[in-house]
């Protein structure tokens, strides 16, 4: 049960990629000698827990393969092995979101220029992206799905059932990949390897050198939507009461999705959902009225509304209140821990929604602690907690 447990926690961190979360936890940041601007960064986006071990740099990095030393293969399959050994070790959960957020650190050895690693959902969702977060969610066109999953041996068809599906790719991890072209569609091509990530049964395929964009996706409008039914959506967010019921509904959605009993499935659900809760047209954002998700236990924001290519897998507590200079996620933790049911904060940020704002008019801020239990393959299950946080700017000619 404990191993089940172990490795659940880390497919539900590879598949929330909308979860954020907030821990009391102290972080420390090792000493470095003569430490490079780039890597002084790394270590404040991706500061490791008390008591973690930096892992060993791969064998490869992102920079030989841009100076022609080493080839994508080569990268993308020093990573899979990176990944598979961490699973298998203590800590292996804060361990993993270390590595995928040092994936996203311009300068570390796993991103170079044009060398980067794309991880998607089994169902060819980005996942990670370390250059585009906002494309988090978001579905491969079927044709450049179906030249990776060829590449991985995988006949496209077998995913229409689960479990031939799970089969394949079992199958295809067992082996090393292989490279995909698409020479009439511009950038589509890239190295291809996937792996397990335990008892849940959940893949995760991970691209090297494919230089991913919007024009590779289809289109939102061509997707099939479940926003949820919210009582209370962000343009309903006004004052204190609507945004405390507008936090605790975005919080029972995703509790639900969680809780999900087919993991392929629920790794599937959870990652289309990264575009509802971003879905400007839908109940989820309005405006300076977003949502952010955070895991409790890291604090590194798998979910961010209003700034995901600035805050997603990465750090919290890298921005501070303009007005005061405290780190907002300490801000946000205090309140979300406040009590049963959360608590509000006032603090100043930047509105994404005003170019003109000013610090004189502060954000009011309310944060909770949400537990979903998540259904393991041994017919347990793991309590997972996370914080869910919004805010509203209040007006100053009202208050």
């Amino acid at each position: 049960m404990k191993n089940a447990i172990r490795k659940a926690v880390i497919t539900l961190s590879l598949t929330l990629g909308m979860l954020v979360f907030a821990a009391a936890c102290t972080f420390v940041l090792p000493e470095l000698e003569q430490a490079s601007p780039e890597s002084e960064q790394v270590q404040l986006e991706c500061p490791l827990p008390d008591g973690v071990a930096p892992p060993a740099d791969p064998p490869v990095t992102a920079q030989q393969v841009e100076d022609g030393g080493a080839s994508l293969a080569d990268f993308a399959l020093a990573a899979r092995d990176n990944h598979v050994s961490l699973l298998q070790e203590e800590r292996a959960p804060e361990k993993t979101l270390h590595l995928r957020c040092l994936f996203r650190q311009e300068g570390s050895p796993w991103r170079s220029g044009s060398t980067y690693l794309v991880q998607l959902t089994p169902d060819g969702r980005v996942y990670v992206h370390p250059q585009q977060m906002s494309l988090s969610g978001r579905k491969l066109s079927p044709v450049i799905y179906a030249a990776i999953l060829h590449a991985l041996g995988i006949d496209p068809a077998t995913l229409t059932d689960p479990a031939a599906a799970i089969a394949a790719f079992a199958a295809a991890a067992q082996g090393d990949g292989g490279p995909f072209n698409l020479p009439n569609i511009a950038d589509a091509s890239g190295y291809a390897t996937v792996f397990f990530t335990g008892s849940a049964q959940r893949p995760t395929l991970l691209l090297a050198g494919f230089e991913l964009n919007a024009s590779h996706l289809i289109p939102i409008s061509e997707e099939a939507l479940d926003y949820g039914d919210p009582p209370i959506t962000a343009s309903d967010v006004v004052d204190r009461a609507t945004l405390k019921a507008f936090v605790t509904a975005a919080g029972e959605y995703i509790v639900e999705l969680i809780e999900s009993d087919d993991p392929l499935a629920r790794s599937n659900v959870i990652a289309k959902a990264r575009i509802t809760l971003r879905d400007p047209n839908g109940p989820w954002i309005d405006g300076p009225v977003y949502l952010s998700v955070m895991d409790r236990a890291t604090k590194l924001i798998q979910f961010h509304g209003g700034f995901p290519d600035r805050f997603e897998q990465r750090r919290g507590g890298i921005s501070r209140d303009i007005a005061t200079g405290e780190l907002i996620v300490d801000q946000l933790i205090a309140a979300a821990e406040s009590g049963p049911e959360g608590g509000f904060w006032e603090y100043y940020f930047d509105n994404p929604a005003d170019d003109s704002d000013s610090a004189e008019v502060p954000k009011v801020g309310y944060a909770r602690v949400f537990v979903g239990h998540m259904p393991l393959s041994d017919g347990g299950t793991f309590s997972y907690e996370f914080i869910v946080n919004s805010g509203y700017y209040l007006n100053p000619e009202s208050e």
